[in-house]
């Protein structure tokens, strides 16, 4: 024989929990889960190649972006330096002297009442640090990666 158990603080009589769903009917079928289940795991996979697909591609265009800038600058006209004229040939080097790209001054333009030879240098190694633009044998000036990928001005003293 059991006794009943004590009543709660609250009032409530005191109930053990049910684990179990008393007998009744059975539940209807989900047909619909059954139906959906292939189609819901098959473009699941699809959209998780599609989105590795992208991520992938998108690491490999921005290392390959970084890796390389293109080199612009402008060297003002001097008079008197002879070996600044058109065509002079741009020698960019690192920190250690490795030459890292090579081209050619442009021909000369008037710009806001100031003469000036462009030049542009495709593929240069990025994160080198500084880079040293020498043009022709006798002038060279120390350049910063930022400076160079978005247009040098170099004043050589004449």
């Amino acid at each position: 024989m059991t006794s009943a158990p004590p009543p709660r603080s609250d009032g409530w009589p005191h109930t053990q929990p049910e684990y179990w769903l008393q007998p009744g009917p059975m539940l209807p079928q989900r047909t619909w889960q059954r139906r959906t289940r292939s189609p819901i795991i098959l473009v699941s996979a699809l959209a998780g190649l599609v989105l590795a697909a992208v991520a992938v591609i998108a690491l490999m265009v921005g290392s390959v972006a970084a890796a390389s800038f293109e080199a612009r600058g402008v060297v003002l006209c001097a008079t008197g330096a002879t070996e600044m004229a058109p065509r002079s040939p741009v020698r960019i080097y690192d920190e250690t002297g490795e030459e890292l790209a090579s081209t050619r001054l442009g021909a000369p333009r008037t710009e806001d009442g100031r003469c000036e030879m462009p030049f542009t240098a495709d593929d240069v190694p990025a994160a080198r640090g500084g880079y040293v633009v020498r043009i022709g044998d006798s002038f060279q000036e120390t350049v910063s990666e930022s400076a160079l990928s978005e247009g040098a001005v170099l004043r050589p003293v004449s």
